[in-house]
């Protein structure tokens, strides 16, 4: 039985209101939340019809969409489910669904392997790993890297639609150390994701430089429609990360070789999984091996390189020896306290 987009919408609303047990539902009720939605998400302003709810409350309760929702009514007027747990959402996958699934992960395997479809070996492993717990009724055997705590995810859609429309922003933002929060007016250009934190790029009113903003310290955004986007000079972001590690640019700054020797324990770890793209090994010794990218210095290379602790010392530039030299020893003295 296919279902259109319209019924979808109202099914998820009339799912969504049902789960909520502060409250008690009327038909009357639920009609109007449908027409919300409708609204919201497809721009029809029409008023739906008695007759159409009670049909998506009876297509809900039956086996013709696999949804079997325990829908009761009390008092002869109130609606909800029997279970408080309950949600369509959270209904098994079909047979039938299971088989598209698995005609799509097969699509998709075409793609593994070319440059340009690199983003879809994870969606691949993804959707095989679905179709596998939802056959066999076990826990899914991916753990993929998540951030439950993550905040200002809800600025996502709002900052991509105003890069793909060219909408400047003025945005309350508050840097971790400042103590108050400041208005941006802003140019947004690029959404960039970093060890599970989403930033954008973007510049400032009158700016000449390139800003990197985390999306976890926005705290309002409103468009400044009365204000002309500025296009930005010199930004390419296909290439603005390429001589960095993180998301932090010194743009004074030019690339540089660093060069660091790792112990024969950390080696391994740094040849399978290379630091940067440009990194190369330039020598091996009977007690480690000598490596070097060309980046351009900043925290999070300063934070890469310590992490591997004792297993990695960095040679040069000299400057980059006496900045970690410095953390090094700021460490030392608190653990010393």
């Amino acid at each position: 039985m296919p279902v259109n987009r319209n019924a979808l919408i109202r099914y998820r609303t009339i799912d969504k209101c049902l789960q909520n047990r502060r409250r008690k539902w009327t038909i009357e009720d639920l009609i109007e939340c449908c027409s919300e939605a409708l609204y919201e998400y497809e721009g029809i302003d029409k008023d739906i019809s008695m007759r159409t709810i009670r049909l998506d409350l009876n297509a809900l309760r039956s086996d013709k969409l696999g949804y079997n929702a325990p829908i009761i009514v009390t008092n002869k007027k109130y609606y909800s489910y029997e279970d408080p747990g309950y949600s369509i959402a959270n209904i098994p996958l079909t047979t039938k669904d299971l088989g598209i699934l698995q005609e799509v992960s097969h699509l998709l395997q075409q793609f593994k392997g070319f440059s340009h479809f690199s983003e879809v070996s994870e969606m691949v492993n993804k959707l095989e790993d679905k179709i596998y717990s939802e056959q066999h009724q076990q826990n899914p055997v991916i753990d993929f890297e998540k951030n439950e705590l993550l905040t200002g995810i809800e600025w996502l859609d709002v900052l991509y639609k105003a890069i793909i429309s060219q909408t400047t922003l003025l945005l309350s933002y508050q840097s971790f150390k400042a103590r108050q929060p400041s208005d941006i007016l802003f140019y947004p250009y690029l959404l960039k994701e970093y060890r599970n934190r989403w930033f954008v790029l973007g510049m400032k009113k009158e700016g000449k430089e390139v800003l990197t903003l985390a999306l976890d310290r926005i705290q309002s955004i409103d468009k400044a429609a009365l204000q002309k986007f500025v296009q930005p000079k010199n930004f390419d972001s296909s290439t603005y990360f390429a001589d960095i590690i993180g998301v932090t640019k010194n743009l004074g700054n030019r690339p540089g070789k660093i060069r660091f020797k790792a112990s024969r324990q950390q080696a391994p770890y740094i040849i399978t999984k290379p630091i940067h793209p440009s990194q190369q090994l330039e020598e091996k010794l009977p007690d480690g091996v000598i490596f070097s990218i060309t980046v351009i210095p900043n925290f999070e290379l300063e934070r890469e390189l310590l992490g591997f602790g004792n297993g990695l010392k960095v040679l040069s530039p000299e400057s980059l020896v006496k900045r970690l030299k410095n953390i090094v020893a700021s460490m030392q003295a608190v653990y010393n306290d």
